[in-house]
C-alpha cells in the first residue's frame, strides 16, 4: 500500500515538473529560489489565529509556522469564508495548521538508487542548460532532480550560478542513478577532459550591485514604513496545488510592506518570468523589482514603492508647507505618502539626501518636523543618519496677553531686563530752591544710565514736564487701558529703544542656497542690551516655540 502511495506521488510530481523544467531549467535556483513539491496530507490539527494590523498571510505564517510548509490549498480548505488570501482585516480570525509535512524533495533512500560509478566531466556547450543536462546527460527522473542539483553544485565549488553556465568550462557530473529494469541510456557520455591551466573560454561576466550598499539605503525607509526588509534564511511562498517556493533572503531580499504587499529584490534576475506567473496566480500582493532597478539605492526603493498598493514616492519640485502663521516650510528631496482615501492616508515621510560635508537637521528641527507628521529619514551615502539630540530645556515663555496700561509696560520693562519702580516718589520743588515741597507719585519710574523715564497713566501739567525734563527726567505718558501694539511702540520709542516691525526668515542651515528647513513670521524685533526679543501677536504651540527658539538663539514674548 505505501509503494502504491509513492508510485502514485511519482506520477503527480512528474506531471507537475515536467513543465516547470520546460518552462524555466531547474530555475527553482537551488541557493536563491528552489521549489518544493510536497504530498497531499489530511487537514491535521489546526489552531485559530486573530489577525493584528499590519499583518499579512505571508509574515504570519513565516512567524506562527517558522520553517514548516504550507501548501496554498491547505490554506484555502481551512478559511473556506476567506474569499481573497491577499486581504485580511484586523480582528478576523484564521486558521492555521498544526501538523508535519513531508518533502518529497527527501525521499526515502530506497526510493534513491544510485550506482556505484564514478564522477563524470563533461565540456559546456553554447547554450547548454542545467536542466537539459540533467535529463540528456544524466537520464534524472523527477524527484531526484533536486538531490541532483545539490551534488553538482558541491562537484563545482567554483561555478557560482549553474543558470550561467560558460561554455568551454568542464562540468563535473554525479554518477547516472541505477535503476531497476532500465537499462542504462544509449547514448554516451562525453569523453572526460581533463582543464588544463588557463584553457578556459573567457566569458563576460557581470559583476551584481553591492545587495548590501543598495539595501542600507532602503531598510531604514522601509522600517519606517512600518514594514519589514528580510535579507537573510529563507522565505516560503505557498502556491497552488502542492507547490511551495522557497526563496534564499541572501540572494533575494523580500519586503513586506503594511499594506500587505511583498516585493522580492530580484538583483541577479535569479526569478524566471515561469516563476513570477506562478507566483502571480496565487498571490496578487506579490511584486518583483528586477535586478535593472537596483543600480543603486534611490532606484531600488523607487522600484519597490511602485509595486506598493498603498503608496506613492515623489521628487520634491516644492517646499510642503507644515504651519501657515508662523509660515514654516520644509524641503525634502523625495517624499512618500499614503495614497489618498486609504488607510493611513496621512502617514508622510521625508527623505533627505545629505551632501558631503551637510550636516543632519538639528535636534529641534527634527522633533518639531516628526511631531507634525512627517517622518524624516536622512541619508548619508548608503546609511540613515540622525543628527544630535535636542539639548535644550523648552523655552520658557513671556506670555503677556491680557495685561493694559502700567501692568503691560512693567512686564515688558522687565522682560527686556530693566528694574522699573513702581509708586516711586519724585520731587518737582524742594523747599530748598523753591521754598516749599511738590512731589508727585509716578506710576513706574525708570532709570537707564544718567537720565531717569517716568511712566504715568495721568496727564502732567505742561509745565511739571518742562522742569522733570530740565532735570533729566523723561515723561512718558500711557493711556490707562492701553494694550497691545500701541501701547509697546510708545512706550520703547519713548525709551529710545528700536522697534521694528516686519516680516523675519530664518532657515536651516542658516547659510546655505539649499535650505532644508524655514520659518517666516511677522514681529516686533527689540534689541536692549542683550539678545534680540521677538514680540508676536498670535498664538502658536510650545513644539513651534521650541524650534524657534533653536533657530533665533532669542526669547520670544506674546503679547
Amino acid at each position: 500500500m505505501e509503494n502504491n502511495v509513492f508510485r502514485a506521488a511519482g506520477v503527480v510530481l512528474t506531471g507537475l515538473l515536467l513543465p516547470v523544467l520546460v518552462c524555466f531549467p531547474v530555475e527553482a535556483r537551488e541557493g536563491s529560489a528552489r521549489l518544493v513539491f510536497q504530498k497531499t496530507a489530511a487537514l491535521g490539527k489546526t489552531r485559530v489565529y486573530v489577525v493584528k494590523k499590519g499583518d499579512v498571510l505571508s509574515r504570519i505564517f513565516r512567524k506562527q509556522q517558522g520553517d514548516k510548509r504550507v501548501p496554498y490549498d491547505l490554506i484555502r480548505r481551512l478559511n473556506p469564508e476567506i474569499r481573497d488570501l491577499n486581504r485580511i482585516y484586523p480582528g478576523q480570525k484564521i486558521v492555521l495548521p498544526v501538523r508535519e509535512t513531508a518533502d518529497l524533495g527527501e525521499l526515502p533512500n530506497d526510493l534513491r538508487k544510485k550506482s556505484d560509478s564514478p564522477p563524470s566531466s563533461y565540456r559546456i556547450k553554447e547554450e547548454d542548460s542545467i536542466s537539459r543536462i540533467l535529463l540528456s546527460e544524466l537520464d534524472v527522473n523527477p524527484e531526484e532532480i533536486l538531490p541532483t542539483v545539490r551534488s553538482i553544485r558541491e562537484l563545482n565549488p567554483g561555478i557560482d550560478d549553474l543558470n550561467h553556465l560558460p561554455a568551454g568550462q568542464i562540468l563535473a557530473l554525479p554518477p547516472k542513478p541505477a535503476r531497476q529494469g532500465h537499462a542504462p541510456s544509449a547514448k554516451s557520455l562525453p569523453p572526460a577532459v581533463h582543464p588544463v591551466e588557463n584553457d578556459r573560454t573567457e566569458t563576460a561576466v557581470m559583476t551584481p550591485p553591492r545587495v548590501e550598499h543598495i539595501l542600507g539605503f532602503i531598510r531604514p525607509v522601509i522600517n519606517r514604513m512600518k514594514g519589514t526588509l528580510i535579507a537573510g534564511g529563507n522565505y516560503f511562498i505557498p502556491l497552488k496545488d502542492t507547490t511551495q517556493i522557497t526563496i534564499d533572503c541572501s540572494s533575494i531580499p523580500v519586503v513586506e510592506l503594511d499594506d500587505g504587499a511583498t516585493v522580492l529584490l530580484d538583483f541577479g534576475n535569479r526569478l524566471s518570468e515561469s516563476i513570477k506567473g506562478m507566483i502571480g496566480q496565487s498571490w496578487t500582493n506579490y511584486g518583483f523589482v528586477p535586478g535593472e532597478e537596483l543600480g543603486n539605492g534611490l532606484a531600488g526603493l523607487k522600484g519597490i514603492i511602485r509595486r506598493s498598493r498603498n503608496y506613492t514616492m515623489t521628487e520634491a519640485g516644492s517646499p510642503l508647507t507644515l504651519i501657515l502663521k508662523p509660515e514654516i516650510q520644509v524641503f525634502p528631496d523625495w517624499t512618500i505618502t499614503a495614497k489618498k482615501g486609504a488607510v493611513g492616508a496621512s502617514y508622510r515621510q521625508g527623505l533627505f539626501l545629505l551632501g558631503s560635508n551637510e550636516k543632519p537637521l538639528p535636534g529641534e528641527a527634527r522633533s518639531f518636523l516628526e511631531k507634525s507628521g512627517l517622518v524624516v529619514t536622512e541619508i548619508s551615502g548608503d546609511r540613515a543618519v540622525t543628527g544630535p539630540a535636542s539639548q535644550k530645556a523648552p523655552p520658557i515663555v513671556t506670555d503677556m496677553r491680557g495685561l493694559k496700561g502700567i501692568a503691560l509696560a512693567e512686564q515688558l520693562l522687565k522682560t527686556l531686563g530693566e528694574t522699573p519702580v513702581a509708586n516711586a516718589a519724585v520731587v518737582i520743588f524742594d523747599q530748598v530752591r523753591s521754598g516749599f515741597t511738590l512731589s508727585l507719585t509716578a506710576d513706574l519710574l525708570l532709570r537707564r544710565g544718567e537720565k531717569r523715564f517716568i511712566i504715568h497713566t495721568n496727564r502732567l501739567p505742561d509745565q511739571f514736564v518742562r522742569i522733570l525734563k530740565k532735570e533729566g527726567t523723561e515723561v512718558i505718558p500711557i493711556g490707562e487701558s492701553a494694550s497691545g501694539r500701541p501701547l509697546i511702540d510708545g512706550l520703547l520709542q519713548g525709551l529710545r529703544i528700536p522697534v521694528p516691525f516686519g516680516h523675519f526668515s530664518f532657515r536651516v542651515p542658516e547659510a546655505s542656497n539649499r535650505p532644508r528647513l524655514t520659518a517666516t513670521f511677522s514681529a516686533l524685533r527689540v534689541t536692549s542690551g542683550g539678545e534680540p526679543l521677538y514680540l508676536i501677536d498670535f498664538d502658536m504651540s510650545s513644539d513651534i516655540l521650541t524650534l524657534l527658539r533653536g533657530l533665533l538663539g532669542s526669547r520670544v514674548v506674546k503679547y
